[in-house]
């Protein structure tokens, strides 16, 4: 049980630099198109330092459970 935690851990890492990736690759693509209504803008500006965080939190989390940190919890 404690391995598969380990592998989730990875995969939850994997998630969050991929959303990362997504968010800030989309917010480019739209932020820099030929006409960007304001409307864009304050989405884009109020998302990415939302969800940032909020990603990072769940990279911690991966990173915790690949260390073993919650190994006892669950057996």
């Amino acid at each position: 049980m404690n391995a598969v935690k380990r592998l989730i851990g990875i995969v939850w890492i994997a998630l969050a630099l991929a959303a990362i990736w997504f968010l800030f690759t989309r917010a480019m693509a739209e932020l820099s198109a030929a006409t960007v209504t304001p409307d864009k803008k304050i989405f884009w500006y109020t998302i990415l330092p939302v969800y940032t965080p909020l990603m990072l939190g769940m990279a911690l989390f991966g990173y915790y459970a690949l260390r073993g940190e919650y190994d006892r919890i669950g057996d």
